[in-house]
């Protein structure tokens, strides 16, 4: 009796075993994402020697993309060509002060002040320094500090005007405040003929006991002729003429200046 109540126990369990273990696998299949729901990291579930060359020769293929990029290369030429890798950090221009120094002293070329030194900038903002040599007998010589702040002058025609300011010091003499002004009109009147009027105000400051401020007012009538344009010369060739007349505001100085300049430029091909 026992043997055969037993029998079929046993026999019901391992019905239910194989049922479960079934619906195990069934579940496993329905679900084949079930692995991402484990708190393992996604990296240690991956097999390391699958995809291993996969993204490095991904990686180099878009990296000989980039490079060998016919586009990009002809934007890096157009760049070098127009120079603007070098305006980016464009340098500050050094000009060397070097005067009353001839080529040739003979002995009838008249003594001057020699002046040594260097400039910086130029145009716009300047700041130059000096050590002076006078020619007087017993002069001492003397380390001059100058600055210039200017807005130049435009060249086209119509209206122009400009100012610039400075000032200068001394290690044995006084400090000095200048300033300018100019305003005029400049008209072509031919092709190869142009007419300018201007009236210039200038001004200084010495900071001295004796001394003070002086200014003059300057008009000016120049004519440029552009002889290159005119006679179709193959290179250029230019004459200025000018007269002004110098209006001092506090003293009496007058004076009147004319000028007249030739100047040619040729260009070897």
């Amino acid at each position: 009796m026992i043997i055969r109540r037993t029998a079929p126990a046993a026999g019901a369990a391992l019905f239910l075993a194989g049922l479960f273990c079934c619906g195990s696998a069934s579940a496993r299949e329905a679900s084949p994402d079930a692995a991402v729901q484990l708190p393992v990291p996604r990296g240690a579930l991956l097999d390391p020697g699958a995809d291993e060359m996969g993204p490095v020769e991904t990686a180099a293929t878009s990296a000989e993309a980039v490079v060998f990029n016919p586009v990009l290369a002809a934007i890096g030429r157009a760049d070098a060509a127009s120079g603007a890798h070098l305006r980016a950090r464009a340098p500050i221009p050094v000009d060397i002060i070097r005067k009353g120094f001839a080529a040739r002293e003979t002995m009838a070329s008249a003594q001057q002040d020699r002046s040594v030194g260097f400039k910086l900038g130029q145009d716009v903002f300047s700041l130059s320094t000096s050590l002076t040599t006078p020619a007087q007998a017993g002069a001492s010589r003397d380390a001059k500090l100058g600055w210039r702040w200017a807005q130049p002058v435009s060249g086209g025609p119509g209206l122009i005007w400009g100012v610039s300011t400075g000032g200068s010091g001394t290690v044995g003499g006084n400090p000095e405040q200048t300033g300018d002004a100019l305003i005029g009109y400049r008209r072509q009147i031919f092709p190869h003929l142009t007419l300018t009027t201007q009236l210039c105000m200038a001004g200084n400051y010495v900071f001295a006991p004796d001394d003070g401020f002086h200014s003059a007012v300057t008009p000016e009538v120049k004519l440029s002729v552009d002889l290159a344009r005119m006679a179709d010369l193959p290179w250029q060739a230019s004459l200025d003429l000018a007269l002004a007349r110098k209006l001092p505001l506090v003293a009496s100085d007058y004076e009147t200046r004319g000028t007249a300049l030739l100047s040619l430029k040729y260009t070897w091909p």
